[in-house]
């Protein structure tokens, strides 16, 4: 069947005035800026923060007491909100009562004192304001390729949607189960009939195992413990949103199932709900602050509680007469069947009931969206079927294709050296062993499997040469930070002319023991300290990225590794070391992702571009991305902002491609255009540079990084940008500013675009944003369809690894990614396709995640008149189907996701990390 014959709908679909729903405009009157301003500087003298009103515990309150969307607009320090929007008209006095409690709260009103009958001159603005009933519809600026809109009207939108939601109970598995919105716009499973439960018991059983011996009674009637039958739950969390999509002139409603895993305490939490006695009012959304026994409301949270107990006269938590917190500690317990108080689990571990929702449970909430809404879902039409083109593959985890290439060291050479040196560093005989086998093979010496000397240059296959060295104190964990530098400098074989050197590290990590320290240590404990700060890794990196050598580290395995791979008669000495190995996947993937570092870039790249309708002329690809370096939890305020951004390029040099870095020029060193893997070594052996995406001078400062790459280049080059984090830097990466067209390179006083201010002959030939569907905006695949040559219309595969034209728009397509798990031959591979978790009566498989599809939005922004977008975004596609260390697809495509891998390979990228973020992403 043609290709163009397959459509897929997606967990969206397209609104209308209707959908959208009315609000209520209280435009507030002018010399309510007074009273805003006034009540700001007695908040300032009651607590000492200079922060912004909390407006959110407002807007709490007004919406739990009356199941309401409420938005303030605008909400700045300089310009306070002029106005209110509720989805229903509330009373004069319901609305000033809510009002007068919280600026009570606010302003730390003793418990005894608090009234109803508070004067407060704001309460009686809010109160005196007749509404205006108006449509959202007409607040949406509609063009003719895009939509915008002021925040206020997504948020209305988005608590309108909810509500129209959750209104019809969702029909799966042969249940009708009731949807409860929250204040935060999402919709949730609440009945505790329908909620998700398993035991580690039922999760994980004992296997029966051979053994003759008669087992006594004490071991038959010996009780399982506690923590192993203690039941845990979990429900549907599904986050209803307006979106927009690039290119699509119609406003969206967006829909993302999650598994809300339930805690049964609230220490360290962050995330809770409270539901009120009522079932017709929403969820309250909260948060939480503070650690283990010191977990708290946060501010904004405690406010709206307060405000909610005396305007509703309905008691939160029970308490005992001798309680006088307002979270008493009979409320940290929430064990058992949850009740009116749940939380999120505080922090990533091991559960009972796995991630995601599965594919099933995704169509009959497509279904469910289409049958609320009477809307068609968002759909798009198959342009290419086959994206994995010449895609790196292995044999028994080594990339044949790439090491035994006769053209290998032309393949370096391009790289920027002419053969390779790896330094193994190791502690433990053990991993000495295991380095020893893993290098014999991958570099074709399966003689030396057995045995290599220290310390002593042996020549591999595939013009490689390794070091083993033991190097205990470098390595070990621990407070001997400073010693750490000429531990390093003594080490042996670090440099040598013309050659590439590469470091395969052993390193100890326990993901899950490391974060109970680091919890422990937090908390107080005594005699516990946080383990991150005495992790050898950033240091070692660094040092060794200070002579120019990149270290790829590999952890002890913790467990037998065994392959899924059916015994054969080896038939040569290569493969059947190959055999004995294949399962170690991390040694494996840790060879691979050093020669990734060094930058060998296999010629069959040139396949995977020009293939089919992919572009066929000559360019370099180039990636951009950027992170914000957050610190640690946000508390390091005084700290200068951070800001990583990495241009690289894929540059074709003849029959090879050479792999190149841009680093900006810093305190530590100058900058500029560099080789692969000595931008790294640069970039690894300085601080992650001062900025923000707000510096007015980034755009000109990458826009100088692409001229200088441009003038030295003898063919054009395509820019790929992650839509993820570059979008609020250049006006036109906006979905909202598809229409408008730059002016001398520019879009409202900014660049418009990367290298729109450049000349002509130095700006990049298109400029292709891509973003991830783990960004909410971008909506999940949900259902296939195939029409046949009669037109009738008939269900298609469950799942699609294709591209997709999104209809409607001729610049936009949609990458459908089926995770490689999906393609196991585990029993959990294809759990979640014909059922939902609430029909699966198999303990052991609820424990496992459920994975359904993805989607990464394929955006081409810019383009030579003429040219179509198709070749652009299949491109693009296919770039996403050739990492160069990874077997897989990624989320982005090549120039991205090697600037990606760069950046996570930086000492300081793991302090970015939110360690304790709630699980409740499926």
């Amino acid at each position: 069947m043609p290709s163009n014959d397959t459509r897929m709908s997606m967990l969206a679909s397209p609104l209308t005035s209707a959908l959208m729903g009315t609000v209520w405009l209280y435009r507030f009157p002018d010399k309510i800026e007074h009273e805003w301003k006034k009540l700001r500087s007695i908040y300032l003298g009651k607590t000492g923060s200079k922060a912004n009103l909390p407006y959110a515990g407002l807007l709490t309150v007004l919406r739990a007491s009356g199941a309401t969307s409420a938005t303030l607009n605008p909400t700045s320090k300089s310009k306070p909100p002029q106005f209110l929007a509720l989805s229903k008209k509330l009373p004069p006095v319901h609305l000033r009562a809510a009002v007068a409690l919280w600026e009570q709260a606010l302003l730390q009103t003793p418990v005894e004192e608090i009234s109803l009958a508070y004067s407060s001159d704001l309460a009686d603005l809010f109160a005196s304001v007749e509404p205006e009933h108006v449509a959202v519809w007409d607040h949406v600026r509609h063009g003719r390729r895009a939509v915008d809109a002021d925040g206020w009207v997504w948020d209305a939108a988005s608590s309108n949607l909810a509500s129209l939601v959750a209104k019809t109970a969702l029909p799966v598995d042969g249940r009708t189960i009731a949807l409860r919105p929250d204040t935060e716009n999402n919709v949730m499973v609440w009945d505790t009939d329908h909620l998700w439960s398993n035991n580690w018991l039922d999760a994980r059983p004992a296997k029966d195992k051979k053994n003759d011996s008669p087992k006594s009674a004490a071991d038959e009637s010996q009780a399982p413990e506690e923590w192993k039958v203690r039941r845990h739950y979990a429900a549907l969390r599904v986050e209803v949103a307006m979106k927009s999509l690039h290119s699509l002139p119609v406003p969206l409603v967006v829909m993302t199932p999650r598994v809300s895993r339930l805690s049964n305490q609230i220490n360290s939490a962050r995330t809770a709900w409270w539901a009120p006695r009522s079932p017709s009012r929403p969820l309250l959304c909260l948060n939480l602050g503070g650690k283990g026994k010191y977990t708290h409301l946060e501010h904004t949270s405690r406010l709206a509680l307060d405000a909610w107990v005396r305007l509703m006269d309905e008691p939160v938590f029970p308490r005992d007469p001798e309680d006088t917190e307002f979270l008493p500690v009979s409320a940290m317990d929430l064990s058992g069947e949850p009740g009116a108080f749940r939380a999120l689990i505080p922090f990533s571990k091991s559960f009972p009931l796995g991630k995601g929702v599965g594919l099933h449970t995704v169509a009959a909430l497509a279904d469910h969206l289409s049958e609320v809404t009477g809307q068609d879902l968002v759909r798009g039409r198959q342009v290419a079927k086959v994206l994995s083109v010449a895609a790196r593959k292995t044999e028994y985890g080594r990339d044949a294709t790439l090491l035994d290439d006769v053209e290998l060291q032309d393949i370096m050479a391009a790289a920027g050296c002419s053969k390779l040196r790896i330094l193994a560093l190791y502690e433990h005989q053990e991993m000495r062993t295991r380095m020893q086998r893993l290098l014999a093979y991958h570099f074709n010496r399966p003689d030396l499997a057995s045995g290599m000397p220290d310390d002593e240059i042996v020549e591999l296959g595939c013009h490689t040469e390794v070091l083993l060295h033991r190097a205990p104190e470098l390595l070990s964990h621990g407070g001997h930070h400073d010693q750490r530098g000429a531990l390093t400098d003594a080490l042996p074989g670090l440099e040598a002319e013309g050659t590439g050197v590469l470091a395969l590290v052993e390193t100890e990590y326990d993901a899950k023991e490391w974060g109970r320290q680091r919890r422990a240590a937090r908390r107080g404990e005594e005699g516990a300290v946080d383990p991150y700060t005495l992790d050898a890794k950033p240091e070692v990196s660094r040092h060794l990225a200070r002579h120019g050598v990149l270290a790829q580290f590999l952890t002890p395995t913790t467990k037998k590794l065994r392959s899924k791979k059916k015994e054969r008669e080896a038939e040569s000495p290569l493969e059947a070391l190959g055999m004995e190995l294949a399962a170690d996947f991390p040694g494996h993937m840790a060879i691979g992702d050093m020669l990734r570092s060094a930058g060998l870039v296999h010629p069959r790249l040139t396949r995977a571009i020009s293939t089919g309708k992919g572009l066929k002329d000559r360019v370099a690809h180039l990636g951009l991305h950027m992170r914000a370096q957050l610190g640690e939890k946000h508390t390091h305020r005084t700290e200068e902002p951070k800001l990583m951004w990495i241009l690289t390029a894929f540059v074709p040099v003849g029959e090879h491609w050479e792999t190149l870095a841009y680093l900006p020029a810093d305190r530590g060193g100058s900058g500029g255009w560099f080789n692969y893997a000595r931008a790294q070594g640069l970039s690894r052996s300085r601080p992650i540079p001062e900025g923000s995406r707000g510096d007015d001078t980034l755009p000109r400062r990458i826009d100088h990084a692409l001229f200088e790459l441009a003038r030295r280049l003898e063919c054009g080059y395509v820019l790929y940008v992650s839509g993820d984090s570059t979008r609020p830097v250049w006006p036109l990466l906006s979905n909202k500013n598809a229409d408008l067209l730059p002016d001398d390179g520019l879009t409202n006083g900014r660049p418009a675009l990367p290298g729109a201010t450049l000349a002509p002959e130095h700006r990049p030939r298109a400029v292709i944003r891509t973003t991830s569907s783990a960004d909410p905006s971008i909506p999940v695949p949900a259902l296939f369809h195939e029409i046949g040559e009669d037109g009738n219309e008939n269900d298609g595969d469950k799942t699609s690894n294709a591209l997709f034209q999104l209809d409607g728009t001729d610049t936009t397509f949609l990458m459908s990614r089926r995770p490689h798990q999906m393609d196991g031959k585990t029993p959990s591979a294809k759990s979640g396709r014909t059922q939902g978790r609430w029909a699966c009566d198999d303990k052991e498989q609820q424990a496992e995640t459920w994975y359904n599809l993805t989607a990464t939005e394929i955006a081409v922004i810019q383009r030579p008149d003429g040219d179509g977008a198709l070749p652009y975004a299949l491109t693009t596609a296919r770039l996403c189907n050739h990492a160069l260390a990874w077997e897989h697809r990624t989320r982005h495509p090549l120039p991205i996701h090697a600037a990606i891998q760069m950046d996570k390979n930086h000492p300081e990228y793991r302090r970015t990390i939110d360690w304790e973020a709630d699980d409740a992403t499926g």
